[in-house]
């Protein structure tokens, strides 16, 4: 690997380090979401769970493309976003303000949460392809 390509490839280590660990932010307020939903007592679709847990592995272990982990967010938030809504008292709003604010690098967030951050790894161990 020559220099140009060692540079480009460290640039990309960094990005996508940094895209992660906005993630495992943007995955805490997905799950205090449902959390929510779950104290108004909100029916949410088959699987929500599963894959809110399959997210948290996928973010610890760094071992899947940011392509990957950003899908699975963005289904588990039209997921919940679509629970809530139909709702007669929705928080839509807020939580979509408050998923907005997480990807800003905000540390309020997580304060704001009092859920933890998913502690995000970079590990490129190249085991998946993005299907979005």
């Amino acid at each position: 690997m020559n220099a140009t390509e060692q540079t480009v490839s460290d640039e990309r280590v960094v990005h996508d380090t940094a895209v992660l660990k906005q993630y495992g932010l943007r995955w805490a307020v997905l799950a205090g979401w449902r959390d929510a939903l779950n104290l108004r007592q909100v029916n949410l679709a088959a699987g929500v769970d599963r894959l809110l847990e399959h997210v948290r592995t996928k973010l610890a272990s760094g071992c899947f493309s940011v392509c990957e982990v950003g899908c699975d967010l963005t289904q588990l938030e039209g997921a919940l976003t679509s629970a809530d809504s139909s709702t007669d008292h929705n928080w839509v709003e807020f939580w979509v303000d408050l998923l907005a604010n997480s990807m800003k690098d905000n540390a309020e967030t997580e304060h704001i949460l009092k859920i933890p951050a998913i502690k995000a790894r970079y590990n490129n161990c190249g085991l998946s392809v993005c299907r979005c």
